[in-house]
């Protein structure tokens, strides 16, 4: 569960609702009302392979075609291998054995993520990437951000609102990424669509807990594509979810060297589930539970022209969302003797983004970029609170203009490559903060040890983010010369080949904090600078692939992850979690496998409860697929051993669970 006060802006401290929990001071409770309030009120706004008729034999959680992928971890063209930070891509066929689950149970089994699911897939489901606050880490659905700043949780996205059934590739960038791609301080998660080819294809799956999805998709061989989605799912309690989205576009190629892809897309999303902090389905005393319904739509441009002796790449788009979001409130408990009101909140969000990137070799040996990049958003949120005897009325809006320019290089003399950058941004209009100009350099260096010894690197990053536009605008505790949160990123790391019978790579890291959104109680009330992070860890990834066909894989991170001043504990941050798969082929176009997630200690509080520990806890489950001509049929066992450890306080494991899903291609 989250802390009382909803993240605001990413701060570290009192609107920790991802970080950790204000000091115990009685006097300054009652003027922390006020505070904690409002800012609920926004706190829950805002895979077969393709139709081939061939078996499905995924090589486990990992980027097995690595060389033939670039992905968005540098603005140069960088395969997932070749990149200083640490990467992962999961391809349609890695994801076909978890066919059904929600796309924050597939990330919960990735090195270094931990998802808090306050309420399953019914609350909002936040990213932690190295213990970082999920307001640090960017989403990307095909190059468009869908992180919202007029957020509560500082930007958070909540993975519940995207489908993962219209999903085709995830790639994970651990660390900084913010070169390539603005507020990216802690690393990013880029979402692709399914583009399936000529043709089209139906699917549908049921399961428990009331788990209905489809799918339909057409596309014809001039490049034209539509497709649609729907999943819904109930929780215990009366907790449900329902999501609808839909996708269409056109790609296509001109003799001149033109490329160019154009896409829209929406989402609509409706969420039931206990608010956060309130103890969710086993401790919370109001039994009544929160309503957010958001709906997002994106519309983008992309085009590539080859000219010698360069690439021009550029790219138009835009993205709008609403939200609104009822809360009955939180009772009185252990750590909160006021508890929080009633609140009815609603939000409207509007950007608009153009980029332009240059490319060119210099010589077999070297390459660079250069590019540009505009950024208009504005927003407006507004909130009515139910004090029982009086009603507060809370709303703002806020503009902001973002402009950069940035710069990449790649030297690779030998045995030894070379990579430097900078991006170079200049903040405008009301949500300009109190430093609108940041510099975001970056260098790393890599060694080939020579064939079959792998290779090894280092980088070292520094990038900022600014305060989101809740925290500059809320009207009570709002604060217009916030500055922009800092971070330095360091890593080490060593790795083999990626095609060798034992893939492997270890990464050392550690992250440094600063300037981080926290909660001055005042008087008056007021969001500042002052809080910290330290991170350090190590994550490693293993694999193994058998002359028989069996694959198995597995990855994890240990971390630690404190506030330097020790003030307080820090939530939803394991020191060690993991997950692996294994697959067996079976023969006749049917094949095994089997899941394992793990997630340590940790800590959580809520506001019925207090401060808790919660005790480990391991999810097993088990998928069998068949292909049968042009159908693919999926059938999935969660939670194999019925384990009911709690995921946060309050809030169980959902139980066994049958997911049986149906593909066919009409082709």
């Amino acid at each position: 569960m989250h802390h009382a006060v909803p993240d605001a802006g990413g701060c570290s401290g009192c609107l920790s609702g991802h970080r950790r929990v204000p000091p115990r001071v009685a006097n300054r409770r009652l003027r922390s009302l006020l505070l904690l309030a409002s800012l609920f009120a926004h706190g829950q706004a805002s895979a077969a392979d393709s139709a081939t008729g061939e078996a499905i034999t995924p090589a486990a959680i990992e980027a097995v075609v690595l060389d033939r992928q670039r992905v968005t971890a540098s603005v140069l063209p960088t395969t997932p291998a070749a990149a200083s930070q640490h990467v992962t891509v999961l391809t349609r066929s890695d994801l076909a054995a978890a066919r059904g689950q929600s796309l924050s149970e597939i990330l919960a089994r990735q090195a270094g993520l931990h998802i808090d699911r306050s309420a399953g897939n019914a609350g909002f489901a936040a990213l932690y990437l190295r213990g970082a606050d999920p307001s640090h880490v960017v989403l990307l659905i095909d190059h468009v951000r869908q992180n919202d700043p007029l957020s509560s949780r500082g930007s958070a996205v909540d993975l519940n609102t995207v489908s993962v059934e219209e999903v085709e590739r995830i790639e994970i960038v651990r660390g900084n990424a913010s070169v390539a791609n603005a507020e990216a301080i802690a690393g990013l998660i880029h979402i692709f669509t399914r583009r399936d080819g000529a043709g089209s294809s139906v699917g549908a799956g049921v399961g428990g807990d009331g788990l209905r999805a489809g799918r339909a998709a057409w596309a014809d061989a001039s490049g034209v594509r539509a497709s649609a989605t729907w999943r819904e799912e109930q929780g215990a309690g009366g907790a449900s979810h329902r999501l609808r989205s839909g996708n269409a576009g056109w790609q296509g190629g001109f003799d001149t060297g033109l490329q160019v892809q154009a896409a829209v897309r929406f989402s609509d999303s409706d969420n039931t589930s206990f608010p956060d902090d309130s103890g969710g389905l086993r401790h919370a005393v109001l039994r009544s539970l929160d309503s957010r319904r958001s709906n997002s739509r994106q519309v983008s441009l992309r085009g590539e022209y080859a000219a010698d002796p360069g690439v021009l790449e550029a790219q138009v788009l835009t993205l709008s969302r609403n939200g609104w979001d009822s809360t009955p409130g939180v009772a009185p408990g252990v750590r909160d003797p006021f508890g929080l009101p009633a609140i009815d909140g609603s939000s409207d969000y509007r950007r608009e983004e153009a980029q332009l990137v240059w490319r060119q070799a210099l010589g077999p040996d070297a390459e660079f970029s250069l590019g540009g990049w505009h950024q208009r958003e504005r927003g407006r949120f507004d909130s009515l609170i139910d004090f029982g005897l009086f009603t507060l009325p809370a709303a703002f809006a806020v503009r902001r203009t973002s402009t950069s320019g940035f710069a990449e290089a790649r030297w690779e003399p030998g045995a030894w490559s070379f990579q430097a950058g900078v991006r170079y941004t200049d903040l405008g209009g009301d949500a300009a903060a109190g430093d609108d100009r940041a510099s975001h350099p970056m260098f790393a260096f890599q060694h080939s040890l020579g064939p079959g010894l792998g290779r090894w690197g280092a980088s070292i990053a520094r990038a900022s983010k600014p305060p989101s536009f809740f925290a500059l605008g809320q009207p009570l505790v709002g604060n217009p010369a916030l500055r922009p949160e800092r971070v330095v990123h360091r890593e080490l790391f060593y790795g083999n080949a990626e095609d060798s019978s034992w893939p492997v790579r270890i990464t050392l890291f550690s992250a440094r904090y600063r300037d981080l959104v926290d909660f001055e109680s005042g008087p008056p009330p007021q969001l500042v600078n002052r809080g910290r992070i330290e991170t350090e860890g190590v994550e490693w990834r293993v694999g193994h692939r058998a002359a028989a066909g069996w694959n198995l894989h597995v990855e994890g991170a240990w971390m630690r992850v404190r506030d330097p001043d020790g003030a307080t504990e820090l939530r939803h941050r394991p020191k060690i979690q993991f997950g692996a798969q294994f697959d067996v082929p079976l023969g006749h176009g049917r094949d095994l496998a089997l899941l394992v997630r793990h997630v340590g200690r940790r800590f959580d509080s809520s506001i019925a409860t207090g401060d808790l520990w919660l005790q480990p806890a391991t999810r097993v489950d088990l998928s069998l697929r068949q292909t049968i001509g042009p159908a693919r049929l999926i059938l999935g066992l969660d939670n194999l051993g019925d384990a009911r450890d709690e995921e946060t306080i309050g809030t169980p494991m959902p139980g066994t669970r049958v997911r049986l899903f149906l593909e066919w291609d009409l082709s």
